[in-house]
């Protein structure tokens, strides 16, 4: 019972001091980016580590052609061996000032649709969007712009809608950093994507000069932007939007990944700062920031009173796998806190691995890592306790109709003793007279 009582006031003590702050943890990124709309996240871990306005609605650019290679792939599953014939309608709605793969030179021809997926991609083609589109849309390019919108609707973004498949202006066609944050993720599980995005240069058979990216961080002769650790990438950019930048890079067992949003572009200086903010944001992230262990797998961190076995009888709470963040490397350790959600008690049978409560640990406010806590034995029932404890909440929920049977068979029993003496007296008396 000691045990039990001094285990509820350390829990009740732990859980006090557990303050948990509203506001986002800050990782003390120094960057200052020209970009109106910034999103960095962590994928190793999903931490988002610098946001700026990202959930203010801006106009993609050409980052819309990254829904529509997701649309493209959701239905056509086989864009090796699927061919289009490119048809001269096919660019009547086409700004001929606008970036091209090229596909009006070859009307008539076939192409794959992997290749018209890397001029989508590379050169950042309108004319394969708009082929593309109406190849799937049956003719009706809005019926794609349809499909692409559900997909946003399907993922989750809240404040991205499109109009066209290729991302011209539009003040109707409009994402947010956070949106595009998640199209970029769910794009980079589709087949090809990360190959596609991650080349500088294609050769395309049947077209006489070769499809060169508009993302110069993957392009070695861009030595100004050049970013050795970016490993994918999508670009845009028209007047209304500036310069729009999805990348995502790798270096050692970090992977992160980065949108620029409206990022300040003049012909003039021709200086790309999308490319400029995002590879300074790759410096700072991968020179600032490490994965810490909080927590180690199987760290008792509690333990509970077990009913229904026979003595004083307790389960440790352990970890169910490590935690680890994503910290500044040199964080405050007293911004490190941990939250642990356990009963007050458990009862048996009590199972190996069984889920008792969970932990979480947060920095400076922000959660940044959780586990379940599990049993790490077996516990069988006692029944004889089971019979105990069943007795004493049966005598404790029906104390008052105890109480009152006991009264009335007490006063019977009164009742009773007092008759017997009475007869008893009365034959004595009469054995007297």
């Amino acid at each position: 019972m000691k045990k039990a009582l001094s285990f509820i006031l350390v829990l009740i003590l732990i859980l006090s001091i557990s303050v948990v702050s509203f506001c986002a943890a800050d990782y003390g990124c120094d960057v200052d980016t020209s970009s109106s709309a910034v999103y960095l996240e962590n994928l190793n871990t999903g931490t988002v580590v610098f946001e700026k306005n990202a959930d203010e609605k801006v106009p993609p650019a050409s980052l819309t052609k990254i829904m529509t290679y997701i649309v493209v792939t959701e239905n056509i599953p086989d864009v090796e061996n699927t061919t289009i014939t490119i048809e001269e309608g096919a660019f009547d709605t086409l700004d001929p000032a606008s970036s091209v793969m090229g596909l009006q030179g070859y009307i008539g021809e076939e192409f794959t649709v992997l290749d018209l997926l890397y001029g989508l991609m590379l050169p950042s083609g309108n004319d394969a969007a708009l082929v593309l589109a109406d190849y799937i849309g049956d003719g009706v390019v809005d019926n794609f712009v349809d499909m692409m919108n559900r997909k946003a609707g399907q993922l989750g973004c809240t404040g991205t809608h499109f109009v066209n498949p290729h991302g011209l202006y539009d003040s109707m066609h409009y994402s947010t950093a956070n949106d595009m944050a998640v199209i970029a993720k769910y794009a980079m599980e589709k087949p090809f994507f990360m190959e596609i995005t991650g080349t500088a240069r294609h050769n395309v058979d049947n077209m006489k000069e070769d499809l060169e990216t508009t993302n110069y961080m993957i392009d070695k002769n861009k030595t100004e932007y050049y970013y050795p650790y970016v490993v994918s990438g999508k670009t845009g950019y028209t007047d209304e939007a500036g310069k729009c930048l999805v990348t995502a890079a790798k270096k050692d067992d970090y992977d992160y990944l980065c949108i620029t949003l409206g990022a300040p572009y003049s012909y003039a200086d021709e200086i790309n700062y999308a490319m400029l903010d995002s590879k300074e944001l790759y410096e700072w992230a991968f020179n600032n920031l490490s994965i810490v262990d909080l927590l180690e797998d199987g760290a008792v961190v509690g333990s509970l009173p077990v009913a229904y076995v026979w003595g004083d009888k307790s389960v440790d709470a352990v970890a169910d796998g490590a935690v680890s963040a994503l910290l500044p490397n040199d964080y405050d350790e007293s911004l490190v806190e941990t939250k642990i959600d356990l009963p007050y008690s458990t009862q048996a049978p009590v199972h190996l691995d069984q889920k008792l409560g969970t932990i979480s640990v947060y920095y400076d406010g922000e959660l940044v890592g959780a586990t379940n806590l599990v049993s790490p034995e077996e516990i069988e029932v006692d029944k004889l306790s089971v019979f105990a404890h069943n007795t004493v909440d049966f005598v404790k929920n029906n104390i008052i109709i105890i109480t009152v049977v006991l009264a009335i068979a007490v006063f019977l029993i009164v009742v009773k003793i007092s008759s017997v003496r009475n007869r008893k007296k009365r034959k004595a008396r009469r054995r007297y007279r």
